[in-house]
């Protein structure tokens, strides 16, 4: 994903600085910061980890105060299986049956039953036609 931002910039009276601040506050407890000017705007998702950064400073007359949160976009996590770690064997589970085979008869419907059975020619009975036998 490229670099896109939006910097706000101002100097407002300090009721609308709070104001601002709690805009900011209950947008980020709704997981959704969108700070927009005019037609420029940017959406933030904030991760469940989040960094930050609190600098408090005074220098003669002016005091500032700044906070710098960040994360990293998540990935999806797919749940993992359960990972259990112990001392003890688990009983082991029964092999599940073998699924009985379908019936011709469900996998081609159309098709009238021909049974066909293929029997192994005997020592005994003399040579096919057209071969020789071995006497």
């Amino acid at each position: 994903m490229g670099k896109h931002g939006i910097s706000l910039k101002g100097t407002v009276d300090f009721a609308s600085a709070s104001a601002l601040l709690g805009d900011l506050v209950k947008s980020f407890g709704e997981k959704t910061v969108c700070l927009q000017k005019g037609s420029e705007f940017c959406t933030l998702k904030p991760g469940e980890t989040v960094s930050f950064e609190i600098e408090a400073e005074r220098k003669k007359n002016r005091q500032k105060l700044v906070i710098e949160l960040s994360w990293l976009d998540e990935v999806p996590v797919q749940e993992a299986e359960a990972v259990k770690i112990t001392s003890v064997e688990p009983e082991l589970l029964p092999e599940p049956e073998p699924e009985a085979e379908t019936p011709a008869e469900a996998v081609f419907p159309e098709a009238s039953p021909c049974p066909v059975v293929v029997e192994p020619p005997k020592k005994d009975e003399e040579s096919t036609p057209g071969k020789k036998s071995k006497k």
